[in-house]
């Protein structure tokens, strides 16, 4: 099972093109390996990104794991798994009440319009509305001017039950304990459950908030980023964890290529024997 992030891993830290991942993306495909995507995206924009990439019906975590959904649809935390609206709702209430009363000087997707959203991220006008569609988390626009005031907003929201993650270019906030690597474990719980076997686990990504993933995973490729890194890890010996040369979707093909290369051959043979066993 491949789990991957998004921005700045499978996607291109300026365009949000992955040409350069298809090949490898196909290779999967054939091999019946599930592609995971991870991100702090929304439900809307990864679904959307399934149907461009040809993974629907694929398990997801959205939300920088605020919100798991497994193959066959059925959300296992997050939203659909109780009143996520009021949830919400309760978070945004907690951001506004905190920013007020440390003064601070953040923006949110949720606080502004789609053409804000466009312009702080490249993305058109139909993309950052669909951005903007959170279900269980809020995206900050952090203020240097702010900074020494962070862990004071930090200590904050953890009263609150939130927590703040930073990703490649925002911070988030979600629901205490929602992180991604709980996600990994709970979708490789799910597969166990439906299929009797323990998947090995390959993690992809680029930033802070995919340290938890990274940490969850068999197997961790950091692709180099353009903002701080992942970590750190807590077993970073150099036969699990492959840092890239390349940034983004070029980087994404080279670090799974050197895990299939060193440590998944014989692994993935006979998977993939089993796949098309399973498929006559």
């Amino acid at each position: 099972m491949v789990v991957t992030d998004l921005d700045g891993t499978f996607l291109d830290h300026h365009d949000y093109s992955f040409d350069a991942a298809l090949p490898m993306l196909e290779r999967l495909r054939a091999d019946g390996v599930p592609v995971v995507f991870c991100s702090s995206k929304t439900p809307a924009e990864i679904t959307a990104l399934q149907r461009r990439t040809g993974l629907d019906g694929q398990a997801f975590v959205a939300e920088n794991g605020a919100i798991v959904v497994g193959p066959d649809g059925n959300v296992t935390t997050g939203a659909g798994a109780g009143p996520a609206d009021a949830d919400l709702a309760r978070l945004r209430t907690a951001l506004d009440h905190t920013r007020s009363d440390l003064d601070l000087h953040f923006a949110t997707f949720g606080g502004e319009t789609d053409e804000v959203v466009a312009a702080w991220t490249g993305l058109d006008l139909g993309a950052a509305g669909d951005a903007r569609r959170r279900e269980a988390s809020e995206v900050l626009l952090w203020h240097a001017e702010d900074d020494d005031r962070a862990d004071a907003f930090r200590d904050a929201l953890a009263a609150a039950g939130l927590d703040l993650v930073r990703g490649g270019r925002f911070w988030h906030v979600l629901p205490a304990g929602r992180d991604k690597g709980t996600a990994v474990r709970l979708l490789v719980a799910d597969h166990e459950r439906r299929t009797g076997t323990a998947p090995r686990t390959v993690g992809l990504g680029d930033g802070p908030n995919d340290s938890a993933l990274l940490d969850a995973v068999d197997l961790a490729v950091v692709v180099r980023g353009h903002g701080p890194a992942p970590g750190p890890l807590a077993d970073d010996r150099p036969e699990r964890v492959y840092r890239t040369t390349h940034p983004g979707p070029l980087g994404w093909s080279e670090g799974l290529g050197h895990h299939l290369e060193h440590q998944l051959g014989h692994h993935l043979e006979q998977h993939r024997e089993q796949h098309v066993r399973s498929h006559r």
